[in-house]
């Protein structure tokens, strides 16, 4: 109840997701991801074939930018651009034994490379340069490799070449709940200290405690931003904050997100990039801009 009496702020509506043809391809996305020039991107099964999928762009109304069919046994769970129209494609699971579960393919179908990124990724995101970042939640501890350091990233050559660091006076990262990645830099608060963490070249630094635990989402722009999500009946939640010399502050009152009709933001996808938010439920796009929420209702 005590969340329910909180300010709203509502989603705005940026557009529709679809593949060229409803007959052909399914009707709901099997993947949804964010570039960072804010243009999305949607991956669609056949209705026939298993293997065939069609990877669709878009940049708000209902037009759709370009199209590409790949042929892959990937259980896609992350789309994301590269340079030069390059598309990768990546499953959230991998086994020792198992194939690659990342795919990079051109803009004409054709698979240029594939490699491990790690098992159990939680988020993925690429650079304007084409790196990936990649965090891991927490199945991950239980094997080898780039995933046990919760955060990693990977050249455009699928391979590692940075990570997190372990036992260096910084916080663990058993689940990274949160990645926004602006530009080239890499922000997160991870379970279960929930510090905020920003990585810029090969710099890790702890900015200090968040003023709000478990949150899924994360913006940021400069000194300010807002943390999205928690446990339970807080998965709706806003909380304001402000970057200092003395640390991580609160900087205002906490509010909801909701639909822009008002009800309830339910199951929806999330991307974080810089200061915007981008929402996804089935084939429509929401987005929501830092300055909408830390402008509106006093925030």
């Amino acid at each position: 109840m005590e969340v329910l009496k909180l300010p709203v702020l509502a989603l705005k509506h940026h557009g529709y997701l679809k593949p060229t043809d409803l007959y052909e391809w399914q009707s709901e996305p099997e993947a949804v991801g964010v570039g960072s020039d804010g243009t999305a991107f949607a991956v669609w099964p056949h209705r026939q074939v298993a293997e065939r999928k069609q990877v669709t762009s878009h940049a708000g109304g209902t037009a759709i930018v370009t199209s590409a069919t790949v042929e892959t046994p990937l259980k896609v769970s992350f789309v994301q651009p590269l340079p030069g129209g390059q598309l990768l494609l990546a499953a959230a699971r991998s086994r020792p034994d198992a194939p690659p579960n990342a795919q990079i393919w051109t803009s004409e179908g054709h698979l240029v490379r594939a490699g491990h990124l790690g098992d159990a990724i939680e988020e993925l995101l690429t650079t304007p340069s084409g790196d990936m970042w990649v965090g891991y939640f927490d199945e991950a501890m239980a094997g080898s490799g780039p995933q046990t350091h919760g955060l990693a990233r990977f050249t455009g050559e699928l391979v590692p070449d940075w990570l997190y660091p372990v036992n260096a006076g910084l916080p663990s990262i058993f689940d990274c709940y949160t990645l926004n990645v602006h530009g080239e830099d890499a922000y997160c608060c991870p379970y279960t200290d929930f510090h905020l963490i920003s990585v810029a070249g090969d710099v890790p630094r702890d900015l200090g405690p968040a003023p709000y635990r478990s949150a899924n989402c994360l913006l940021v722009d400069g000194a300010e931003g807002v943390l999205i999500g928690g446990w339970g009946p807080e998965y709706d939640l806003v909380t304001p904050l402000r970057l200092s010399r003395q640390g991580v502050e609160s900087a205002g009152w906490q509010g909801r997100i909701v639909l822009p009709d008002g009800m309830e933001a339910q199951r929806l996808r999330y991307t974080c990039r810089g200061p915007d938010l981008h929402a996804f439920i089935r084939d429509t796009w929401y987005r929501l801009a830092l300055d909408d929420l830390t402008t509106v209702h006093g925030l």
